[in-house]
């Protein structure tokens, strides 16, 4: 005789079933629902780049969409859920045969790699035109249309953000060639439109700064010694460091040790370019690429060419646009305040050299016939001075004579406003080499080192 069904012994698969369903619903009721909607964006996002993301429960997901929004307020992100039992997906049905009298639209097989490696390349143009920031444009566009819809600003930039780092991911994995050549594709794009704007020629002293450059030193005009080279060149390098700190203090994150150094190496190698070639454009890019590689190489990441000719490139552009508005300004500026600009750098290049000016008024040095001259300054050793600045400068009579009389009493210095020019511009690319560096990179991890070592 059967037992009634109220007396039967139930199964035990089915109370544990039972037991896990219910605390998995109270465990994933701990996460706002916000945080369960941008995890269902992130996984969305990466099935439709074609990435594979170990989210494979729901209260995977949800997590995953709490971690993102604690990072982006900069609170504690929420404890990683535990690596769940992969599910193995269902084959898919057999495709349905064509009607009969109709014949399918084919895609030859051989043309998607061929399509898939050509997208990947102008992606990687358009991120080395745009400098690095492309990913960043597209997503604050995405963001600002969320936002015409009542979606939050900064979830809509992150989800955005988190697919455009995954497409660069699977192209680097999957067309690694293709993003490379379209990387020095875009860098020569965008050097070749930036070029017309660093010449100044569609400003409105550029026809000035060309007459500029042609200008020649004075004959006499003392050159470079060893110590200002290392002085000037440590310099640079305290302006790339300097600018990687503000940089990263502005973006609300603290900048790691190599990161710092690596600025500071490429603030160093730029402004010994420049002191060495005098070509600012030039050293401008040398010094953005040395800081990639540099950053890279510190913080045990493989090197990015494509990120390196992004910085040179980026690094270049700015410095191409500061140069020709300084030195333009600078050559407008009064005779008098030419004057005294000219004995303050010849001052300053005094203490560079070790040989600080005396202190009190100017001396007065005879040339015979009861004339004198009047230098600048006079150094502690004794050396006499005579700063000069501007394209028009030259010495008087009394002063040739000077210098004639005594060559090695003397020292001329004459500076050019496109001195001032290329200084200043150093300084502004030193401060932005890493600008277009990619988020990830600036806050001292890789996307593609972590893809490596998962």
């Amino acid at each position: 005789m059967s037992q009634p069904a109220s007396r039967r012994r139930s199964d035990p698969r089915e109370e544990i079933a039972a037991w896990m369903r219910q605390r998995t619903a109270e465990v994933a009721a701990r996460v706002s629902p916000e945080a369960r909607a941008l995890g269902h964006e992130i996984y969305k996002g990466a099935i439709r780049a074609g990435v594979a993301i170990p989210l494979t429960t729901p209260l995977a997901v949800a997590r995953a969409g709490a971690k993102l929004m604690a990072a982006s307020r900069g609170a504690p992100a929420a404890p990683p859920a535990r690596p769940a039992t992969p599910v193995k997906r269902a084959t898919p049905p057999p495709a349905k045969s064509p009607a009969p009298g109709r014949t399918p639209p084919r895609v030859p097989s051989q043309l998607q790699p061929l399509a898939s490696s050509f997208a990947a390349g102008a992606r990687g143009a358009s991120d080395a035109v745009t400098f690095g920031l492309g990913d960043h444009v597209s997503s604050g566009l995405s963001a600002a249309g969320g936002l015409l819809q009542g979606q939050d600003f900064l979830q809509g930039y992150h989800r955005q953000m988190a697919i455009e780092r995954a497409q660069d991911d699977e192209d680097w994995r999957r067309h690694p060639y293709a993003r490379t050549a379209g990387a020095v594709a875009g860098t020569g794009i965008s050097l070749a439109a930036a070029s017309p704007l660093a010449l100044g020629r569609v400003a409105a002293g550029g026809a000035r700064l060309a007459a500029l450059s042609e200008v020649s030193r004075l004959k006499g005009a003392a050159g470079l010694m060893g110590r200002e080279f290392a002085a000037l060149s440590g310099y640079g390098a305290a302006t790339g460091a300097g600018g990687q700190i503000a940089m990263d203090s502005a973006l609300g994150r603290r900048s790691s040790p190599s990161d710092v150094l690596g600025a500071a190496i490429g603030g160093g190698v730029g402004t010994g370019g420049l002191l060495l070639s005098r070509q600012p454009q030039a050293s401008a890019a040398l010094g953005g690429a040395v800081t990639s590689v540099a950053q890279d190489l510190g913080a045990g990441r493989p090197v990015s060419l494509d990120e390196a000719a992004q910085a040179a490139a980026f690094s270049s552009a700015v410095n191409g646009l500061v140069a020709p508005v300084v030195a333009t300004r600078v050559n407008q500026l009064k005779p008098n305040a030419k004057g005294k600009l000219g004995e303050s750098l010849s001052e300053t290049r005094s203490r560079l050299r070790g040989d600080a000016p005396r202190e009190g008024g100017k001396p007065r040095v005879p040339v015979g016939g009861g004339k004198v001259t009047i230098p600048d300054h006079q150094t502690q050793s004794g050396l006499y001075v005579e700063a000069k600045f501007g394209p028009s400068a030259s010495l008087s009579k009394n002063q040739t004579a000077a210098f004639s009389m005594d060559p090695d009493g003397f020292r001329l210095d004459h500076f050019l406003p496109q001195d001032m020019g290329a200084a200043v511009a150093a300084m502004a690319s030193n401060s932005v080499m890493t600008a277009p560096r990619p988020v990830a990179k600036r806050e001292g991890s890789s996307t593609k080192t972590k893809r490596k070592g998962s």
